[in-house]
């Protein structure tokens, strides 16, 4: 089912580290050109994210998993998002200075929007720190956003009715900045039953604990609030129905081919099954065993593939446009783990379990983005 792209490092992330943490890029008066290759990580819908860079953060840190990045000597920027109640240094503080409104994502709102955000981001950070390759990481929803925002590379800006002062968007398209490689974790790129009852509870609940199990409704509950609260408009492109039938208006039909020529690779986390929430075997399986899932997306929907079996419903099996996925090149991979630190708090297990935390998936991602830059003689950035 896997093909290699290239080969991968199993090597622990104790043996990647390197002594020191990437340095700011000199300045110009000092006459040396700044590295020309980063990394982005895009975290999840939902939630306020600060912008980090490899030499500031906020008081609170970095999430686990962008800290071993960081300490494999990789330049790591984290890219802003803000929502339509909160902005992107909500519950921080000690923060750098967020960049301009224009280039931080909206973490409530629709993908293509959002890539074309951080498309901005990334012109951002060329036009500052000099640097034109990136490669990004999408937790969650930020796997779709990743997915967006190569699209948006490939696509010229949107023209507007009235243009604003700098266009970063359209600088990194003008400056040929490139995106070499995607790695997403636990990303519902196929949607996810929970979504489905979020968008419509009083259709989608009975169904969903019926075929998926009840981890799946009492997911959703959270989704509703935030639908509510935060006027989720993601919610609706995450809702499974959306990939149940050919559509050449939807957003997957606008991601064919916006994958060739990058590195995929997608990490998926299938530590729940009976342990989780439900004992039964779903009905519509006809197997012994429970869906691999935590109630948040399912494995399948983390990996882009069709369901191994007839798929409980909602929806049905899936159609996933040929050519979304690039599958000579993309590489897939999964873990016993679970979507969030919230999830495996809320089940009272180890948030070591939890994908952003588990020192398994931790090495494989950390190996995967070196892998991609030795690939590639790219060298990693050293005591100047």
């Amino acid at each position: 089912m896997t093909s290699l792209r290239l080969p991968r490092l199993a090597i622990p992330v104790a043996l990647l580290v390197v002594a020191l943490s990437p340095l700011a890029p000199s300045t110009t008066a000092s006459g040396a050109e700044a590295p020309k290759r980063a990394v982005v990580v895009i975290e999840g819908g939902g939630s306020p994210h600060a912008y980090t860079t490899p030499w500031e953060a906020c008081d609170g840190g970095r999430a686990q998993f962008v800290q071993a990045l960081l300490d494999a000597g990789l330049p790591v920027f984290t890219a802003p998002g803000f929502g339509n109640t909160y902005a992107s240094t909500a519950g921080e503080t000690g923060c750098p200075p967020q960049p301009p409104t224009e280039v931080q994502w909206n973490t409530a709102g629709y993908p293509t929007q959002a890539g074309q955000a951080v498309l901005g981001f990334l012109g951002y950070l060329q036009a500052t720190y000099g640097y034109s390759s990136f490669d990004l990481v999408g937790y969650s929803y930020g796997g779709l956003v990743s997915r967006a925002t190569v699209a948006a590379l490939k696509q010229r800006p949107p023209a507007a009715d009235m243009a604003p002062a700098v266009s970063y968007a359209q600088a990194a398209v003008d400056a040929g900045v490139v995106i070499p490689s995607i790695v997403t974790l636990n990303s519902p790129h196929l949607g996810g039953p929970a979504y489905d009852i979020a968008a419509d509870p009083a259709r989608y609940v009975g169904p969903v604990a019926k075929a998926w199990g009840r981890q799946f409704a009492s997911s959703a509950k959270s989704l509703v609030e935030f639908e509510r609260t935060a006027g989720a408009g993601s919610v609706h492109v995450l809702v499974t129905s959306a990939h149940a039938k050919p559509d050449p208006a939807g957003w997957d039909a606008q991601q064919v081919g916006a994958l060739d020529g990058v590195a995929l690779t997608l990490i998926a986390g299938d530590y729940c099954g009976r342990v989780c929430g439900d004992n039964r075997t779903p009905l519509l399986l006809g197997s012994k065993e429970s869906l691999r899932t935590d109630g948040t997306v399912p494995v399948d929907s983390q990996l882009t593939l069709p369901c191994p079996t007839t798929c409980p419903a909602p929806p049905g099996s899936v159609s996933i446009p040929a050519g979304m996925v690039p599958e000579a090149t993309v590489v897939r991979k999964t873990f016993p783990t679970v979507h969030s630190t919230f999830v495996s708090k809320g089940l009272g297990l180890s948030s070591a379990l939890s994908v952003s935390r588990n020192p398994a998936a931790i090495s494989y991602l950390v190996g995967s983005v070196v892998g991609q830059w030795q690939a590639s003689g790219t060298p990693l950035p050293s005591r100047p």
